[in-house]
């Protein structure tokens, strides 16, 4: 039997939300579950350091983790798509030789710029 697509599409949205707030659960600080639950939605909580933990630290990296994300896969089917080939990859333009001539410049420059016999 054939799954629903919208079942499908159900289960990874919801798949995506429980990652996100489990993102903002685990770190080096150990705050409790109830408290990141009450600090999303309320915005504040008795502890202020749990807050700001929260605010000014998880939430911008879990969300920058998943706007990175989705511009990957968005560029990776655009690729595909203007290619027509379901396979393609950044070597195909060159990308990732192109990414090594950046890096073999860059790592060129900052050695340049350092001293060894001082």
């Amino acid at each position: 039997m054939k799954t629903p697509v919208w079942l499908l599409m159900l289960l990874l949205v919801g798949l995506i939300f429980f990652l996100f707030f489990l993102n903002l659960v685990l770190g080096s600080v150990s705050i409790p579950f109830r408290a990141v639950w009450d600090i999303c939605l309320w915005g504040d909580h008795e502890n202020h350091i749990w807050t700001n933990i929260i605010w000014k630290s998880r939430m911008p990296q879990a969300v920058t983790a998943l706007v990175a994300g989705a511009g990957l896969s968005v560029s990776g089917l655009q690729m595909q798509t203007v290619f027509r080939n379901p396979l393609a990859g950044p070597s195909v333009l060159g990308i990732s030789s192109g990414a090594s001539m950046g890096v073999a410049f860059a790592s060129k420059k900052i050695f340049a710029r350092m001293s060894f016999g001082d």
